[in-house]
């Protein structure tokens, strides 16, 4: 069995964290779980002790994956839960994704708030480059 870890991110909007998850699973032709205290399966569908309030089922990330999960801190902040063994795979690669949309989105609305156009290109892999005219 696979330890889960709590990994801290730098989501701090859970409005804009909802758009990313929600723009990746599309990208990834895969689904995600809201509620409250959703419980986790490891590999082996055995249900685990953590609890998430956004969860991607491991059936979408790999034949021995366990879930994803996203958990709303007391501070409002977003932190993800997922396996070690998650963490060399198709589970970090989503995990990675769903980072890089919040990051996206959290520029762009700070550019549009300062008045300043974005345009985006896809870069090389997996990366993203945002343009910003004043």
């Amino acid at each position: 069995m696979s330890k889960y870890v709590r990994v801290e991110t730098q989501i701090q909007d859970e409005t804009i964290f909802l758009q990313a998850l929600q723009e990746t699973c599309l990208e990834e032709g895969i689904e995600f779980e809201q509620g409250e205290d959703l419980s986790l399966y490891g590999y082996q569908g055995r249900r685990r002790p953590e609890k998430a309030n956004f969860v991607i089922r491991r059936r979408y990330i790999g034949r021995s994956a366990n879930d994803l999960g996203f958990r709303r801190r007391e501070d409002g902040s977003i932190e993800a839960i997922i396996s070690e063994y998650d963490q060399r795979t198709r589970g970090q690669q989503i995990l990675n994704s769903v980072k890089r949309n919040y990051a996206v989105r959290v520029v762009r609305r700070a550019a549009r708030q300062a008045g300043h156009q974005v345009q985006t290109e896809t870069a090389e892999g997996a990366a993203v480059r945002l343009r910003i005219r004043v």
